[in-house]
């Protein structure tokens, strides 16, 4: 007769190995999930930087197409209206819908120094434009203990005379 091996390796895992691999599993997931909310806060405050940026970038270029003469009647102490997307709301939009970011736009009326060289005001002037995040229309407060807002955001832009004067 033969005799045949009998085979004392089990197969599969036992219900102690299963329970510590799903510990370690539900740890590891809880960690993971913890992790979205700052993920998300992430998101929309990088997103709420590119559009304040181009719409800074928006209102400097309407700025430099416009004619000289006129900057300081139609820009100065001016506010402009946004939408989520960063596009300009105009007249009858403005009514109907709330706007999320509100650009404003000062020109101090100092003249300019770089260096040594000072610069008229007729030449080349400073443009300060200030964006603020305002969902649904809405001015959002800084947090208690904060000095500035984080939902604004300042420039600074220097604009040269390009001899469009009429």
């Amino acid at each position: 007769m033969k005799t045949s091996k009998i085979r004392s390796a089990s197969h599969g895992f036992t219900l102690a190995e299963v329970m510590i691999a799903m510990g370690i599993v539900a740890s590891v997931m809880v960690a993971l999930l913890g992790m979205i909310p700052l993920g998300v806060r992430s998101v929309r405050e990088a997103t709420n930087l590119t559009i304040s940026g181009r719409i800074a970038q928006e209102v400097i270029s309407n700025v430099q197409q416009a004619n000289w003469i006129d900057v300081l009647t139609n820009y100065d102490k001016k506010v402009f209206l946004f939408d989520n997307e960063g596009f300009l709301i105009r007249g009858a939009q403005a009514k109907g819908s709330s706007p999320s970011f509100e650009a404003r736009v000062q020109i101090p009326p100092a003249p300019i120094n770089i260096g040594k060289t000072s610069y008229s005001i007729s030449t080349l002037k400073k443009i300060l434009v200030e964006v603020e995040f305002t969902p649904a229309g809405i001015k959002v407060p800084p947090k208690a203990g904060e000095t500035k807002n984080p939902n604004i955001i300042k420039y600074n832009f220097y604009v040269a005379n390009q001899n469009k004067t009429g």
